[in-house]
């Protein structure tokens, strides 16, 4: 069976190498990039360790735009970087060669089947690892006979990231890669990331939306705005910087509670972020106080409130930092 040129093309990501170890996995400087009248990056200044790193931003903020130039998809119009030591321009065929990627819309001969898929891969690029053993490790071993195009989402991805670590690279970049996949799939994918991580020392670079899975999996994160990166950090110093004064009401009745508490002094911003939930920020008074101001409110209009509690997350920092 052949393999679509363009199959072929995302293939040329996946050599071997011998690995050599490095404290930075990527260092950019000046990055930047224009399509048109559009900005994608703005002189855009990282660098990356080894371990698990979350790129975190919204959407157009550049994101794919920097993968795509770290791994010489497409070319920077001004800047310069390396990844894994090696110059993003110059030696653009050997990063391909050492690094895996799981693309955000990856695509598969739906014919073939898992384990024949691997196999044609391996050879291409003279892998002595076994489609068998990359199998196991990525949890598909049992599907190992079946066509790609009867795979479900969570196992489609699982092959991505099968496919991402042939040639044991010492860096894989994935791209939104718990996208489409319902609660079950996501966690499980997220903790295949952790275990791949500790068990091969394999780094990863992840662009994704969904913060919660990047707070479990990622050591540090970068916060990109409009082709700039705006913060960087290790999770717990993140979460630690933008979300101590963020705190959440579990009542009742949050829409009559919130008219009730909009003037206690120190409660800033109060909003009602779900069914049962406000989320407010704290300004020049203990949350003791404030907790007791918001109970007596809430017990002259007779609502229930459950919980007022701190709400320290990454998703919680993010909100600050793009604030």
């Amino acid at each position: 069976m052949l393999i679509s040129s363009l199959l072929i093309y995302t293939l040329i990501w996946l050599g071997g190498y011998s690995v050599v170890r490095r404290e930075s996995v990527v260092s950019t400087r000046e990055i930047s990039k224009r399509y048109g009248t559009i900005t994608a990056l703005n002189g855009l200044n990282i660098e990356i360790g080894r371990g698990v790193f979350g790129l975190i931003g919204p959407n157009g903020a550049g994101k794919t735009t920097l993968i795509h130039i770290l791994l010489g998809l497409t070319k920077q119009d001004a800047g310069e970087g390396e990844v894994l030591g090696i110059d993003i321009v110059a030696g653009s065929d050997d990063i391909r060669k050492r690094t895996g990627v799981l693309h955000e819309k990856p695509s598969y001969p739906k014919t073939m089947t898992v384990e024949g898929y691997l196999d044609k891969v391996a050879k291409i690029y003279n892998s002595s690892e076994s489609p068998q053993s990359i199998l196991q490790k990525v949890g598909l071993s049992d599907a190992m006979s079946r066509q790609i195009g009867k795979l479900s989402a969570g196992m489609l991805q699982r092959l991505g990231i099968a496919q991402s670590l042939i040639g044991q690279p010492e860096l894989v970049f994935l791209d939104e890669p718990t996208s489409n996949l319902d609660v079950v799939g996501r966690d499980e994918l997220i903790q295949l990331i952790i275990g791949l991580h500790r068990e091969l020392d394999t780094s990863f670079i992840i662009s994704s939306h969904i913060l919660s899975e990047l707070e479990r999996a990622c050591h540090n994160v970068a916060f990109i705005r409009q082709g700039q990166i705006i913060e960087v950090g290790s999770v717990p110093e993140v979460i630690r910087k933008f979300s101590t004064s963020t705190f959440r009401i579990i009542a009742s009745d949050c829409e009559g509670l919130l008219t009730q508490i909009a003037g206690i002094h120190g409660l800033v911003r109060p909003s009602v972020s779900g069914a049962n939930t406000i989320t407010f920020t704290i300004e020049n008074k203990s949350i003791a106080e404030i907790q007791a101001d918001i109970e007596r409110a809430a017990s002259a209009a007779k609502i229930k409130v459950y919980a007022v509690e701190p709400v320290q997350t990454l998703e919680e920092a993010f909100k600050v930092i793009m604030r």
